[in-house]
């Protein structure tokens, strides 16, 4: 599976959370934490290209038969020409998905996101009622109840549930979509 980026809030590398993320994610940030034309140049050169390039040694191809296809929505950031230049420049081929229509052509929305997105709701729900539990052991009152959510606090344990998030996509989930979106039989 491709190692995801993710984008945290700040200015500098201070705001990342000091967690051992894998070695093959990359972390960066943006200064509203959204997908930017920099951001996604770094998606390029630092998970798609070390991916397709990974994929194409262990093909059967010659390299110049060897197009990848990356499906985007129409964010602004994804219609970059410095980003499109870049991913044809590494024999990828991009489409777009039309505006409102995700749910029913992108493929990880049809079947991925919402594994992941409800396995980390589920974390944060377990963790908080552990909290509430542990501090209602330690004596106290439930009116003053008070669980630490502040960011410096929360990033490195929200890092872990992402991770094991990640981890528990599996590549069926991923097919499923592909399917569901009728893009894996035509390209099987």
């Amino acid at each position: 599976m491709i190692p995801p980026q993710l984008i945290y809030q700040g200015k500098t590398e201070k705001c990342h959370p000091k967690f051992p993320f894998p070695k093959k994610w990359h972390i960066t940030h943006s200064e509203n934490h959204w997908s930017n034309e920099v951001t996604m140049l770094e998606y390029v050169d630092k998970i798609l290209v070390p991916y397709i390039e990974g994929i194409r040694e262990n093909l059967p191809l010659k390299k110049s038969n060897a197009h990848a296809l990356c499906i985007f929505d129409v964010l602004r950031a994804h219609q970059c020409e410095s980003f499109i230049n870049k991913l044809s420049e590494n024999d990828i081929k991009v489409r777009f998905v039309p505006a409102s229509c995700t749910g029913e052509l992108q493929p990880l929305d049809l079947s991925g996101n919402d594994t992941f997105k409800q396995s980390v709701k589920n974390a944060f729900q377990s963790w908080y009622a552990d909290e509430i539990d542990k501090n209602l052991r330690n004596g106290q009152n439930i009116d003053e109840l008070d669980v630490d959510l502040s960011l410096s606090h929360l990033k490195p344990i929200h890092a872990g549930w992402l991770v094991s998030a990640y981890q528990k996509i599996t590549a069926d989930v991923v097919k499923l979509g592909w399917k569901k979106a009728g893009i894996l039989e035509a390209v099987s």
